[in-house]
């Protein structure tokens, strides 16, 4: 099959391109910037140059673009998608029912939400990792998978979220409003594997607040406003509060390390490190790390954030949040450990520091399971077996 990749800046597309070119197919690649993924005229005229000489069976993307969507409708090109957010707004368009698409989707709710409403163009397909590539990587730093070389106790590597969008918004709004709104957060950071944000948000709430803030929708996008809000406002704000408390309360037992690019002001006994490279200084982290912490954002509600494999995929011991999902690829406390809640997250941090050949046996399993059944392999042959 000849794939023409639609590449943007994301993690996973080195891994996707090189397992297509593995399974023998052809693969091009365009990097040309989309301004708007509902209606992107420049955007649309080099894909349909490339389209129309190019002779391509499918072209592919992470996430999913109703601008490629359309063009590749036009010239009855399948169109093959995968999405690594949740909820991705992009979806709630009519275009997703453009008989060229194949749409996976990672998260379980997501493609319940889509099926029942009649949509047939959607399926479920959770991440995956790479074991080889980060094998290989291992090796070469000196480093093996399992290997008992440890530079920390507990590591987390990620976006504290400290620039969000209701940061920004909250001056604007009525003490009323904004009590309402903490309120509706600091519920959420009482909900261990699920997300209530969304139902909170009455219409009366949101019809009072877009009369302070602008709540206006890309044109042409067909997302409820509620659903927008709580996704790209609410919950990025309550992840902030979530990782901090969560980090916080680990450097209390621990030699905690976090390596960000963000703000780290409210942190207290964590050292902190600058951001690590995706490919090649990652994998290392979650390998000299006895523990690895996952704090999945709340907008996954029934998904595998792709950090789980991540870690899994180096060797590293994961601790993570609950979601519904992770019994169907994991089995808990065997590959992976799962902790409910901040006090339950420091307790088995604790058990786990101080239980090395279990927690090295439980990394070793994960790591075991996900080379099995979880790797670009095995969800490229499923995406590409048309």
């Amino acid at each position: 099959m000849k794939v023409l990749v639609y590449r943007w800046d994301i993690f996973p597309y080195d891994d996707i391109i090189n397992e297509l070119k593995e399974q023998g197919h052809i693969v091009d690649v365009l990097a040309f910037p989309v301004k708007s993924h509902i209606k992107d005229e420049a955007f649309e005229e080099k894909l349909a140059g490339y389209l129309e000489h190019g002779g391509y069976n499918a072209v592919f993307s992470i996430n999913y673009y109703t601008t490629i969507s359309n063009v590749c409708h036009k010239y009855k090109i399948k169109y093959i998608s995968w999405t690594c957010d949740a909820p991705l707004v992009s979806m709630r368009s009519q275009s997703i029912h453009n008989p060229e698409n194949i749409i996976y989707v990672f998260d379980k709710k997501e493609y319940k939400y889509f099926t029942s409403n009649g949509t047939d163009t959607v399926r479920y397909l959770p991440l995956a990792g790479a074991p080889g590539r980060i094998s290989r990587l291992l090796a070469t730093n000196g480093m093996y998978i399992g290997e008992k070389k440890y530079s920390y106790d507990i590591s987390f590597v990620g976006n504290l979220y400290d620039k969000n969008r209701y940061d920004e918004m909250a001056s604007a709004l009525p003490p009323y409003l904004c009590g309402y709104m903490d309120a509706a957060i600091e519920a959420q950071l009482n909900v261990s594997g699920g997300n209530i944000l969304n139902i909170m948000l009455t219409d009366d709430i949101m019809d009072r607040a877009s009369q302070y803030i602008n709540l206006k929708q890309e044109e042409g996008s067909e997302a409820d406003i509620k659903l927008h809000f709580a996704t790209s406002v609410l919950s990025y704000k309550a992840a902030a509060l979530m990782r901090k408390q969560a980090i916080n309360s680990l450097a209390c037992i621990a030699d905690m390390h976090i390596f960000t690019t963000s703000d780290t002001s409210g942190l207290y006994k964590t050292t902190v490190h600058p951001p690590v490279r995706y490919l090649d200084e990652m994998p290392l982290v979650f390998a000299s790390s006895k523990i690895n912490i996952n704090i999945t954002i709340p907008n996954i509600e029934d998904g595998i954030p792709l950090r789980v494999f991540d870690i899994l995929s180096a060797g590293g011991f994961l601790m993570t949040d609950y979601r519904p999902g992770i019994e169907e690829l994991f089995e808990i406390n065997k590959d992976l450990v799962v902790y409910d809640g901040v006090e339950d997250l420091v307790y088995k941090a604790e058990y786990y520091l101080a239980h090395n050949e279990e927690r090295e046996l439980t990394a070793a399993n994960g790591f075991n399971k996900l080379q099995k059944l979880h790797t670009y392999k095995h969800r490229v042959k499923t995406m590409f077996s048309l």
